[in-house]
């Protein structure tokens, strides 16, 4: 009898994982047409376009001018705009404008942790302050050195009328490969600074990976937020690391490197990946709007090469069912990530990735 037991349990097992593969994407459980329609954004960094070779000015305007989004999100790199000690948002006021000029919200993202790799973008003479493993809280060495950087930076461009809102760090609790972590405590005073600096008072952005089932640290985002602030989540849908995995055999190191055609699912894992419904119920109770601040639009690309292949485990088709699920969610805005990819791809004859997204984004 227990031979039957846990032959059925692993038959279930077996059922579940192969059901997670073979449909990463879940279906949509409803349609969204009785409700208000998503609104479309997109993450744009001057250094992601460059590493592509791409004229980073003239391709962000080129993206503005051919796919309808209603916003746009820039991060401050405290490593890229301050030279010197002289700060320069030349690049960041640049697209300001040019949004504003289309009737382009924006985001700007300010912190230690912004969007884009390395994500902690940092000068050397902060970096040097800050060891592995750190959370970096309001008693860390660098924390004033921070929270004056968010004063400046918000004093220079609360100006612009269609800066609509400021996002304060970017996934601060999730750590990074040098294990930093930002603290709630040091969150909660950048908000603080955030706010008392805004000659506009904009409504603040807090994210949070999309939470899996027995993820509660967003919870903790709350505690800081006003009613008429957004949480924002992501929704990665097929991932891939740098290894299938690394150890240590007699002080050598010994890595399997992830093979091209794997990819992990990350929505289809039932009762375990995020529910996005939930979510937005959760922050409609607390007065605040569920953003999908980036979902896939790109596969995971580290080098040239890599962004010129024929195939990948990850494609346009992808986008648009990612889409409808979300939509299909109820969540009120998506931002799609991977815009520097688009471009270049078309640049290489490849439009099908830019039109799949203006597709999406013009069927509205």
């Amino acid at each position: 009898m227990k031979i039957r037991v846990l032959f059925v349990c692993l038959l279930i097992l077996v059922a579940y994982i192969a059901n997670a593969f073979a449909n990463p994407i879940p279906l949509p459980l409803s349609s969204r047409s009785s409700t208000p329609q998503v609104k479309y954004g997109f993450s744009w960094s001057f250094e992601n376009a460059d590493w592509y070779g791409l004229n980073s000015r003239d391709a962000y305007v080129k993206l503005l001018d051919e796919v309808k989004f209603d916003w746009v999100r820039l991060s401050f790199f405290w490593d890229r705009h301050v030279k010197d000690g002289e700060l320069n948002l030349g690049e960041i006021e640049f697209a300001i404008r040019e949004a504003e000029k289309r009737d382009i919200k924006v985001i700007v993202v300010v912190g230690a942790k912004t969007p884009y790799h390395p994500e902690y973008h940092l000068p050397d003479n902060i970096k040097n302050q800050i060891k592995f493993g750190d959370t970096i809280t309001v008693d860390h060495p660098i924390a004033d050195d921070l929270l004056e950087i968010d004063r400046i930076v918000v004093q220079e461009l609360s100006k612009y009328p269609n800066i609509s809102y400021w996002q304060v760090e970017n996934e601060p609790f999730l750590a990074n490969i040098d294990n930093l972590k930002i603290g709630p405590d040091l969150l909660g005073a950048e908000v603080d600074v955030v706010r008392g600096n805004d000659l506009g008072h904009r409504p603040i952005i807090l994210n949070h990976v999309g939470p899996a089932a027995f993820d509660r640290q967003y919870k903790k985002l709350f505690e800081i937020m006003k009613p008429g602030d957004i949480l924002g989540v992501n929704s990665y849908l097929k991932t891939q690391g740098v290894n299938l995995f690394s150890v240590s055999v007699f002080g050598r190191e010994i890595r399997v490197p992830w093979p091209k055609w794997l990819f992990w699912p990350v929505q289809s894992w039932v009762f375990l990946s995020p529910d996005y419904t939930r979510l937005r119920s959760e922050a409609a109770e607390k007065g605040l709007d569920l953003w999908v601040l980036e979902m896939q639009a790109d596969p995971y690309v580290r080098s040239i090469s890599e962004a010129q292949r024929k195939d990948y485990f990850f494609d346009t088709g992808d986008i648009s069912r990612g889409n409808d699920y979300l939509e299909a969610s109820g969540v009120d805005s998506i931002g799609f990530w991977g815009a520097a990819f688009w471009l270049y791809r078309e640049r290489i004859g490849d439009s099908s990735w830019i039109n799949t997204i203006s597709d999406i984004t013009s069927s509205r």
